[in-house]
C-alpha cells in the first residue's frame, strides 16, 4: 500500500511539473486553440486531484476512488482532444455517445470540486442542472423553457464553448494558474522567510507581540496566495502557536490568523482568483482592478491592525523581545520584492496577466538559483547565520534547490487544479442560471426588499453574498451574487465597476463570516479552539470591514475614481483612518485605557457619524464625530487622573 502511494505521489509530482511547464510554454507560443488549452488544463487538473486523493488516503476504497477519477478524466480529456472539430460542428445537437462523455465530464468536475471545496457548491450545481432539465414542469412564473437533455449537456460540457469550457475556465487557464504556481514556488523557495522578520520589527516597537506579527506576515503572504484557507494553512502552523505562547487565547489566535489571511485576496498585485474574473466580466485590464484595490486593501489592514493592537492592550500582551535577524531579512527579501516589482511593471505596461506571471516565475527561480552561488562568498558572519550547520556542498545545495523547485511546482499546480475544478462548477451554475432565467425570481425578491433605495439594495446584496459564501468558495459567492443582485444594484443608479467591487469585498469576507467561515474553520483546527467562538471573534475583529464597502460606494475617491485634489484626498484618507481606529477601539474595549460600555458607545457613535460624513450626508456629522471623540477621550483622561493617586499607593488597594 505504501509503495503504491509512493508511486502515485511521484506520478502526481511529475504531472504537476508537466502542467506548469505546459502553461509556461503556452504563454509564449500559441500552438493550440484556446478550447484545447482549457481541455488540457481541466483534464490534467482533474487527474492531479484524483492522484492526490489516491496518494493521501489510507483506505483501499479511497485509493481506488482517486485512481478511477484520474483514469476517467484522462479518457474524457483525450476524447475531447481527438474529436475537437467534430464536437464543435455538432454543438447543440450531439450524438448519444458524446452526451454520455459530456455527462461523465460534468460529474468528474462536480466530484473534484466536492473533494477540494466540500459538498455545497456541487450540490448547488446539481440543483441548477436539474432546473435546466426539468424546470419546464414548474408553473410558468417559476418555470424554465423546455430544452432537450442532449442540448443541455452540449451547452454545459461537450459543446466546448460554454459551461465547464466557458469564460471561467479560460480565466483559470490563462490568468489564474500561473499565479498559483508563483505562490507555490515563493513558499517552497523560501520567499516567505522575510515576512516573519518584518513582523518582528513591528512587534518590537508596539505592544501586541505575535498578534501584530501575524497581521503583517499573513497579509504579505496573502498577497501571493490570494486564497484565505490556503494562507491559514501555510502561515497558521507557525503564527498560531506563537500567539498562544504570548498569552492569546486559542480562539483569539485563530481569529486573528483567519482575518489577516482573508485580506490577502484584496491586496495587489496578485489578489485572488476573483479579481481575474472581475476584470474579465467588466472587460477592463487586470492592472486597473489592482490599482482600484490599493486603498481598500490598505484600510482592510489598518482596521485589522488597530483591532489587534487594542485587543492586545486589553489582554495585556507586551512587546516581543525576540531579536530581529537582519541577515535573514536582507538576504531573502530580494527573493520576494524583485519578482513582485517585475510583475507590477509588466502589468502596468498592460502586458497580459499570463505574460507577467511567466516572467515573475522565471525571475524568482533565477534569483533563488543565483543565491546558492552568492551565499558561498558572503562574509563569514553572514554565512554563519545563514548556514548554522555549516555551508553544504554545492552538489547538495543544488539537489535541495531541485527538490524545492519540484515541490513548489507541484504545490502550485495542485492549487491551480482546485481552482480549475471550482471554475468548471461555477461555469455550469452560471450557464444554467443564464439559459433558464433562474436569477429572475431571486432578483424579484431582492428588488422587492430594496424598492428604489440604493442603500437597501446594497444591504440585500451584501447579505446575499455572505449567505452564498456559506460553504461556497469566494469565486462562487462573487459570480452568483454578481449575476443575481448586481443588476438590481446597477438599476438603482450604481455603476457596474463599483457594484462589482462592492460584491467582491463581501465575497472575500464570507471566508470569516459564520455559520461556515471556512478560514476560521481552518484556523480553529490548527489552534485546537472552538470553531463557533473563533468565527465570532473573527467577525468582531472584522466589524469595520463589513462597513467599509459602503464608504467605497458613496465616496468613489476611495476606489481611486473621481479623486479630489491632493489636500482633500489626504484629509479624506486621514478621516477614514480615524474612523477605522475608533470603531476598532469600540469593538475591542480599549483606547488609551480600558473602555466602559458608555465610552465604547461614544466611540461607536463617533465612527458612525464619521462614516455618514464620508458618505456625504453633511458637515454636521463631522462635527458630531469630533464632539463624541472628544467626549470619549476626555472621559478617559478624567478617569485616569481619578485613579492615578490610587495607583501611586497600591497598598491602600489591599487595605494595608
Amino acid at each position: 500500500m505504501n509503495g503504491a502511494s509512493s508511486a502515485v505521489g511521484r506520478l502526481a509530482s511529475s504531472l504537476g511539473v508537466a502542467l506548469c511547464v505546459f502553461h509556461m510554454v503556452v504563454t509564449q507560443y500559441a500552438f493550440l486553440p484556446s478550447v484545447l488549452v482549457q481541455n488540457v488544463h481541466l483534464g490534467v487538473s482533474l487527474i492531479l486531484i484524483g492522484l492526490v486523493v489516491a496518494e493521501t488516503t489510507r483506505r483501499r476504497s479511497g485509493m481506488l476512488h482517486g485512481v478511477v477519477l484520474a483514469a476517467l478524466a484522462l479518457l474524457a480529456m483525450l476524447y475531447v482532444a481527438f474529436r475537437y472539430h467534430t464536437l464543435i460542428n455538432a454543438q447543440g445537437f450531439p450524438p448519444p455517445f458524446d452526451v454520455v462523455v459530456g455527462a461523465i465530464f460534468l460529474l468528474l468536475v462536480f466530484e473534484a470540486t466536492r473533494l477540494q471545496w466540500g459538498v455545497v457548491l456541487p450540490l448547488l450545481a446539481l440543483i441548477t442542472l436539474a432546473y435546466y432539465v426539468l424546470g419546464h414542469h414548474l408553473p410558468a412564473s417559476w418555470g424554465a423553457p423546455y430544452i432537450p437533455i442532449s442540448t443541455v449537456i452540449s451547452n454545459l460540457s461537450i459543446g466546448l464553448y460554454s459551461g465547464i469550457f466557458g469564460q471561467f475556465m479560460a480565466i483559470s487557464a490563462n490568468d489564474i494558474f500561473l499565479f498559483m504556481v508563483f505562490g507555490g514556488l515563493l513558499e517552497a523557495l523560501d520567499g516567505n522567510r522575510p515576512f516573519t522578520e518584518i513582523g518582528k520589527a513591528i512587534s518590537r516597537k508596539l505592544p501586541g507581540g505575535s498578534g501584530l506579527t501575524t497581521v503583517v506576515s499573513s497579509g504579505l503572504m496573502g498577497m501571493i496566495t490570494g486564497a484565505a484557507v490556503s494562507n491559514v494553512a501555510i502561515c497558521g502552523s507557525y503564527t498560531i502557536p506563537f500567539m498562544k505562547r504570548d498569552g492569546y487565547p486559542a480562539s483569539t489566535a485563530a481569529a486573528i490568523e483567519a482575518t489577516a489571511s482573508t485580506g490577502g485576496q484584496l491586496v495587489p498585485p496578485v489578489m485572488g482568483s476573483v479579481a481575474f474574473i472581475m476584470a474579465a466580466l467588466l472587460a477592463v485590464p487586470y492592472f486597473q482592478i489592482a490599482v482600484t484595490a490599493v486603498i481598500p486593501s490598505v484600510f482592510f489592514y489598518v482596521s485589522v491592525f488597530a483591532a489587534v493592537y487594542f485587543l492586545s492592550r486589553r489582554l495585556g500582551i507586551a512587546r516581543r523581545s525576540e531579536p530581529l535577524d537582519l541577515v535573514q531579512l536582507n538576504y531573502y527579501l530580494p527573493l520576494f520584492v524583485i519578482p513582485l516589482v517585475v510583475m507590477t511593471i509588466l502589468l502596468a505596461s498592460l502586458r497580459s496577466v499570463a505574460y507577467a506571471a511567466f516572467y515573475a516565475i522565471l525571475t524568482l527561480i533565477a534569483i533563488r538559483l543565483a543565491m546558492i552561488f552568492v551565499g558561498r562568498y558572503l562574509p563569514e558572519v553572514w554565512r554563519g547565520r545563514l548556514y548554522p550547520d555549516g555551508v553544504p556542498s554545492l552538489a547538495a545545495e543544488l539537489h535541495e534547490f531541485r527538490r524545492k523547485l519540484v515541490a513548489g511546482l507541484k504545490s502550485g499546480a495542485l492549487q491551480g487544479a482546485g481552482i480549475a475544478a471550482v471554475m468548471g462548477t461555477v461555469g455550469v451554475i452560471s450557464e444554467s442560471v443564464t439559459a433558464t432565467g433562474a436569477a429572475v425570481p431571486i432578483g424579484w425578491a431582492v428588488e422587492a426588499i430594496a424598492g428604489n433605495s440604493l442603500f437597501l439594495a446594497l444591504v440585500a446584496t451584501a447579505v446575499m453574498c455572505l449567505i452564498l459564501g456559506c460553504g461556497i468558495p469566494t469565486v462562487g459567492a462573487y459570480v452568483l451574487t454578481a449575476a443575481i443582485a448586481g443588476p438590481i444594484v446597477i438599476s438603482n443608479g450604481l455603476d457596474p465597476y463599483t457594484s462589482h467591487f462592492f460584491i467582491l469585498y463581501y465575497a472575500c469576507l464570507s471566508a470569516i463570516t459564520p455559520p461556515v467561515a471556512a478560514a476560521a474553520l481552518a484556523a480553529s483546527a490548527i489552534a485546537g479552539s472552538n470553531y463557533f467562538r473563533t468565527a465570532w471573534e473573527a467577525t468582531v475583529l472584522s466589524a469595520m470591514l463589513y462597513l467599509l464597502p459602503f464608504l467605497f460606494v458613496y465616496e468613489p475617491a476611495l476606489l481611486a475614481r473621481n479623486m479630489p485634489g491632493l489636500v482633500a484626498m489626504a484629509l479624506l484618507l486621514l478621516e477614514v483612518t480615524a474612523i477605522c481606529v475608533f470603531v476598532a477601539a469600540a469593538t475591542q474595549g480599549y483606547l488609551l485605557r480600558l473602555l466602559g460600555q458608555a465610552e465604547r458607545l461614544l466611540f461607536a457613535v463617533a465612527g458612525a457619524a464619521g462614516m455618514a460624513h464620508v458618505a456625504r450626508a453633511g458637515t454636521i456629522y463631522l462635527w458630531l464625530a469630533v464632539i463624541f471623540v472628544a467626549a470619549g477621550i476626555g472621559w478617559q483622561i478624567i478617569k485616569y487622573r481619578r485613579e492615578r493617586p490610587r495607583l501611586k499607593h497600591p497598598a491602600r488597594l489591599h487595605g494595608h
